[in-house]
């Protein structure tokens, strides 16, 4: 066969069968959302799933979007959506994405169309070795041979249900299927023959996956366990680190378990526990980077225990580096090494929300010891110090920003947040509430790329409002999604911080070079995105006051639309008022030790 029209008509017509056993299946295995990307390669799979009743289907611009809206989907839900791409370059734009969700385990499902074998290698037109391209990035990849008869329609069903295991197994992340159909690639009414059609005739009468995988669970073996128990029942001096964690179930038990153990804890921004609470030995409102010699020497602890993802705070790494723990235990749900600093002795590979859980019913509650007390103070110090300077700073500032929204975030919405400055400044500034707020970031690789089409994403999984930060650079880089925020179901507001560049360069040390720093560091503009929102008919508000700004955004809260919200602030004030509050808090920190 040398080109790409088969002689056999059968050969042919069964790109549709098996594209729809393909979706059909995917649907059954909960795999219910589609991002579709036009072209005309994947015209099989696109018309499957536009036909299949319980498929959701959502069309984009650009696949770099649409993989970032499926990573946010999946953030919310814990099950992955489907991209769906045509050849060539629209496959090489997932890799974003892709790389991000196996950084950070998130599921994410790959369905890229390609043109049969014969016409890899040839120089035929929109074609590339797509088979492997995203390499160690994905759980599993596989190049799906071109429908034919003697593709039986069971291998079609196993192999979908296979990659969905591989997506949401022990260790979650991307996986790719590659689809390679001949054409013509227009839908057909053809079905198999009736020998085929008998082999799969049980899984055409159910509702049912072909195959089944049970869900296995990490689970912690008794004697590690009761290592662990005895660690942490004996020490009195213990640190508790939360990082990311996924969903509400985990949020209740690592919040139990601190309770109980009465440790200072440290819950990063994506944990949801620092907007939520965590007890009263929540550490608030200063960075490890702030301490001294002398604070460090107070501060120790001699077990640490992390549970859940990274975290945002480096600082955090460098202090427990300088003040290396006893023991330091990590637990989390996938094999993966956490441990940037070398200091790890224990990790525990288990269900996060079960090891808390049997931990916290395995200790007897605790009283606050001396190094609770003393977080405490300085604590309360910290919170005093940030509180006075914010309210001082007449002008708008991106601090007042994530300490007015940590205040008024509604319960049992979601907020996004962009890497960069506003990740660091709702860890640093927020104030704790008692609401339960689900937060999330790009953390895996912490780009820049896609906030915008994540926090789409994350808003259509949890089927609610969303907040998403971002900065004013990272909006540029996904300035098209700004057509997703359009026509959400679910209120995305978009909360741009407009500093006119890159404000996180001023913290480096590059920016002592002023001959380069300015042109190739902050990348200066002077865009506003007025224009971009009424392209994208999106509701669009420009502030530049601190009133006018709390006036904004509870107007769009109370409106229950999507909008962009842009926040225009100076850089240098911005830095002037960290650098104070940072200095304020060292010395205040010193007088106290």
């Amino acid at each position: 066969m040398s080109g790409e029209n088969s002689n056999d008509s059968m050969t042919d017509e069964l790109n549709t069968v098996q594209a729809q056993l393909m979706i059909e299946e995917l649907v059954r295995c909960r795999v219910e959302t589609f991002c579709i990307c036009p072209g005309s390669r994947s015209t099989p799979l696109v018309a499957a799933a536009a036909r299949n009743p319980r498929a959701r289907t959502t069309m984009f611009y650009d696949e770099r979007g649409a993989a970032f809206y499926a990573l946010g989907y999946a953030r919310s839900t814990n099950r992955p959506a489907a991209v769906i791409t045509t050849s060539g370059t629209g496959v090489a734009n997932l890799m974003p994405a892709v790389a991000e969700a196996s950084v950070d385990k998130v599921p994410l499902l790959a369905l890229t169309a390609d043109r049969p074998t014969e016409l890899t290698d040839t120089g035929a037109n929109q074609t590339l070795n797509q088979a492997s391209m995203f390499g160690r990035y994905v759980r599993w990849t596989f190049d799906m041979p071109s429908p034919s008869r003697t593709v039986i329609p069971e291998a079609v069903l196993t192999t979908i249900d296979q990659a969905v295991s591989r997506c949401v197994g022990t260790h979650p992340g991307p996986v790719h299927l590659n689809c390679r159909f001949r054409e013509p690639l227009e839908p057909t009414n053809f079905r198999y023959d009736a020998q085929s059609e008998s082999r799969i005739r049980m899984w055409r009468e159910s509702s049912c996956p072909f195959t089944t995988y049970e869900t296995a669970t990490a689970a912690t073996d008794k004697a590690v366990m009761q290592s662990i128990t005895d660690l942490v029942g004996t020490t009195q001096r213990g640190l508790i680190v939360i990082g990311g964690l996924r969903d509400s179930n985990q949020q209740q038990t690592a919040k139990r378990l601190a309770e109980k153990l009465a440790w200072p804890v440290y819950a990063d921004i994506t944990s949801g526990l620092r907007l939520s609470g965590c007890g009263t030995n929540l550490i608030r409102h200063y960075d490890p980077q702030l301490l001294d010699e002398q604070f460090d020497e107070h501060a120790r602890a001699d077990v640490v225990l992390h549970i859940g993802g990274r975290t945002t705070s480096k600082r955090l790494g460098q202090f427990l580096d300088r003040n290396r723990p006893k023991s330091y235990i990590v637990v989390k749900n996938d094999p993966d090494r956490y441990d940037p600093i070398h200091a790890v002795t224990h990790h525990v590979q288990a269900d996060i929300a079960s090891f808390c859980r049997a931990l916290a019913d395995s200790i007897e509650p605790r009283e606050n010891g001396a190094l609770a007390e003393f977080y405490q103070n300085k604590a309360s110090t910290a919170q005093a110090i940030i509180e006075e300077h914010v309210n001082a700073e007449p002008a708008l500032t991106e601090a007042f920003v994530a300490r007015h929204l940590s205040r008024t975030i509604a319960e049992a919405t979601g907020l996004f947040v962009s890497n960069s400055m506003p990740i660091r400044d709702m860890d640093l500034y927020s104030d704790a509430a008692t609401r339960m707020v689900m937060v999330d970031a790009n953390r895996g690789i912490s780009g820049i790329d896609g906030i915008v089409a994540s926090a789409c994403g994350f808003a259509a999984g949890l089927d609610a409002a969303v907040t998403a930060v971002v900065g004013d650079v990272a909006l540029i880089h996904d300035i098209n999604s700004l057509g997703i925020v359009g026509r959400s179901a679910q209120p995305v507001i978009v909360i741009t911080i407009n500093n006119h560049g890159g404000g996180i360069f001023d913290f480096l040390g590059i920016s002592r070079h002023e001959d380069v720093f300015e042109e190739y560091f902050v990348t200066p503009h002077d865009y506003s995105f007025a224009g971009a929102c009424e392209t994208f008919g999106v509701t669009y508000r420009h502030t530049i006051t601190k009133q006018a700004f709390i006036k904004a955004y509870s107007e769009t809260v109370a409106a229950g639309t999507s909008a962009v919200i842009e926040v225009e602030t100076d850089r240098k004030v911005n830095l002037k008022l960290r650098k104070n509050m940072k200095m304020a808090i060292i010395e205040a920190l010193k007088e106290n030790s």
